[in-house]
């Protein structure tokens, strides 16, 4: 219970830090991105309600560029920046000091990207055809995305604490926009496949069964449960793992011995 308390401190302080008018601007013009790509696509006579184009292209742009970018500058230098500003070996002393800083920091981070995501869908309404199936497709896998990618970002930042920037970076354009795409058992490990299967199911889009065998290694005939369950199960793995680092790793830094 403690630990809980600590963690939503370290949640408030953290989104009441965030108001501040860099941070903001940032995010609207991040949540304006998907919106202007459908607004010219539909100005160039794309006509994206005619067929999936329009579903694939906002997968791409919300539950993905969206929220990777997003969690890419608040979730994967999550404790480099307390490093950075000299705070960390205040913060970590305190009693259950760097588990509570990990949730507290980790859930604004997934808040905020969240909200970043959800107002980028709302203005899509305005700049073409989106569907309300299509809204409420997007609008529940944007939770999923946050909080998966969240983690992986997370455990990265533990890891690679110098360069928590360059390796989700990384991580994100090999597993996420390379290997995802590759019709091998491989693809499994992405998150974007688990992603990608939800879209296919929820939308009653052709499914594997009625493509090729390409097609079928690039979805899957599980059920949507089944996939929910992995992505939420992957986060709380990743966030125990990174939990459980932070709390065995001596992190000073030099300048300060």
């Amino acid at each position: 219970m403690k630990e809980l308390r600590s963690a939503w401190v370290v949640f408030r302080f953290e989104c009441r830090r965030t108001l501040t008018l860099p941070r903001l601007m940032f995010g609207l013009g991040l949540a304006l991105f998907p919106a202007a790509i459908v607004a010219l696509l539909q100005y160039q006579g794309a006509h994206l309600e005619r067929d999936e184009r329009g579903t694939i292209a906002l997968f791409l742009l919300i539950p993905e560029v969206v929220c990777l970018m997003g969690l890419l500058l608040w979730a994967a230098p999550l404790i480099h920046a307390e490093l950075e500003a000299r705070t960390w070996s205040y913060l970590a002393v305190r009693p259950v000091g760097r588990g509570s800083i990990l949730a507290g920091k980790y859930l604004a981070a997934v808040v905020w990207t969240i909200a970043c995501a959800w107002l980028s869908l709302v203005l899509c309404q305005f700049a073409g055809p989106v569907g309300p199936r299509l809204t409420w497709v997007l609008a529940a896998l944007v939770p999923l995305s946050c909080l998966t990618y969240g983690a992986i970002y997370v455990l990265l930042g533990v890891l690679f604490l110098q360069r928590a920037m360059v390796a989700a970076v990384a991580y994100t354009a090999i597993l996420e926009a390379l290997v995802a795409w590759i019709p091998a058992m491989i693809n499994q490990f992405s998150v974007q496949y688990h992603l990608r299967c939800l879209m296919v199911k929820w939308m009653d889009l052709p499914g594997p069964q009625a493509g090729s065998v390409e097609q079928r290694l690039l979805f899957s005939d599980a059920p949507a449960a089944w996939h929910v369950v992995v992505l939420l199960g992957a986060t709380a793995i990743l966030l125990t793992a990174a939990a459980w680092i932070l709390r065995r790793r001596e992190l000073v830094k030099a300048d300060e011995i």
